[in-house]
């Protein structure tokens, strides 16, 4: 996975420095610049990382991210929770709920460099259901134990990024720009109920230092703007203070977005992320009654599209202000193993410029 990693961030930094040389070439004379005052001229708010800041701006922000998902998959297909116990399981999902709070903060020291931090809040829920013959476990695995039923939950402080945009292309309404975080490992990775370990999708979060280098791209066309980017995420430890690693990832996305309105501009997005299943294991004795409690069945394939809504406020109390919605909706999953099968996401968020 590092590997490839490695060769699509340059593949695509070769062919963005070749689009840019012959834009060059092509449109020397064209001197127009993007215009940072349109609504649209951020990206939809599921992207993180995506503009930069003149010199000696400041900017706030808080995104909140609910994730929704529905039961089990196996590769590309859906599975009931008959399936899920005829593979040998005695627990399937039900569903499960993640809902993140973001804080975030950007500085630019200078039009080309802009400093970054996020932080986040994660709520973690499940529900899930027992085998028939497994209903009468009783002791510790009866959790919130209600006709063959029970509930997981966790919340916390999640894992602290900071990093910087570097903005090294700015010309014929385009821009480009370098981004470069580090992962702190600030969230709780052995998280439990009852004297048992939760699942790993019920962690706060990696548990690793981790690096994330990616390239952004942006454009501006008459009432359109459009833009690309590319994200790795590398975990730098091969385990974390409970035994584990998340996998590595590759996130990629472009989208589409034109201004109806003064102030509103309205987005699409395409979206894939390739995951590699977890590396390692809990260090503390656990069952593997479910398929959430096995490594290899996390990380995946997965193609998603969104909509999305951006309103900028540039005038009155609320100039600066600006608000956005998406909803992100799965149009093809491949899951590692028995997998959590993704219902939708929304991301609904408020920045602040000054």
């Amino acid at each position: 996975m590092k590997n490839l990693i490695l060769t699509v961030t340059i593949l695509c930094g070769l062919t963005l420095n070749a689009s840019i040389t012959s834009a060059d070439e092509s449109h020397s004379s064209d001197k127009s610049k993007w215009n940072p005052g349109r609504p649209d001229s951020h990206a939809p708010i599921g992207v993180m990382g995506d503009h930069t800041h003149g010199a000696n701006e400041y900017m706030l922000s808080y995104r909140f991210m609910s994730m929704e998902m529905n039961g089990h998959r196996q590769g590309s297909r859906s599975l009931t929770s008959a399936d899920v116990f005829g593979l040998g399981y005695d627990i399937a999902a039900l569903d499960m709920s993640m809902d993140m709070h973001m804080f975030g903060f950007m500085y630019a020291p200078s039009d080309k460099l802009t400093f970054m931090g996020m932080i986040n809040f994660v709520e973690n829920s499940m529900n899930m259901l027992h085998k028939p013959d497994q209903m009468d476990m009783g002791g510790d695995m009866d959790m919130h134990h209600h006709g063959g039923k029970m509930g997981h939950s966790s919340s916390g402080i999640g894992d602290l990024s900071i990093g910087g945009l570097y903005k090294f292309y700015d010309e014929k309404k385009q821009r480009a720009h370098l981004n470069l975080s580090v992962v702190l490992p600030t969230a709780g990775v052995e998280e439990s109920e009852h004297g048992m370990l939760l699942p790993y999708g019920m962690q706060l979060g990696s548990g690793t230092w981790d690096l994330k280098p990616g390239i952004t791209w942006l454009g501006q066309s008459g009432s359109f703007s459009y833009g690309a980017q590319l994200i790795a995420t590398i975990r730098l430890e091969d385990e974390n203070e409970a035994g584990y690693a998340l996998g590595d990832r590759l996130d990629t996305t472009a989208w589409l977005a034109r201004e109806l309105m003064d102030g509103l501009s309205a987005s699409v997005r395409l979206s894939y992320t390739k995951s590699d299943p977890i590396e390692g294991h809990f260090h503390n004795a656990q069952n593997h009654n479910s398929p959430a409690l096995h490594e290899a069945n996390y990380g995946g394939d997965f193609l998603e599209g969104g909509i999305g809504l951006n309103w900028q406020f540039k005038k009155g109390t609320l100039k600066g202000h600006r608000f956005a919605i998406e909803g992100i909706f799965p149009l093809d999953q491949d899951t590692n193993g028995v997998g959590m099968d993704r219902d939708y996401t929304v991301v609904a968020g408020w920045q602040f410029a000054f």
